[in-house]
């Protein structure tokens, strides 16, 4: 399975997270890169956790990052739609 996450640029830094996984993960960082790897381990690090606690782990295989402002809002609809 391949995870979609989500790379933000924001005042200063960038932010990274993935809409469609269960459990909440936020990561940042000064660069995308480094934004990119930072959600990167924290994820394997939620996978390790879930896997010594006997819970399911999604079969992520890849990452495929995407701006925020190449992702489809409910806000960039409705502006594209007035």
């Amino acid at each position: 399975m391949t995870l979609t996450v989500i790379l933000e640029k924001s005042q200063g830094n960038y932010g990274a997270y993935a809409p469609d996984l269960e459990d909440s993960i936020i990561a940042t960082g000064d660069t995308r890169e480094e934004a990119i790897q930072n959600f990167r381990d924290a994820l394997l690090d939620l996978f390790d956790y879930k896997r010594e606690q006997g819970q399911d782990v999604p079969a992520v295989t890849a990452l495929e990052v995407r701006e925020a402002r190449d992702v489809e809002t409910l806000e960039t609809r409705l502006a594209a739609a007035a």
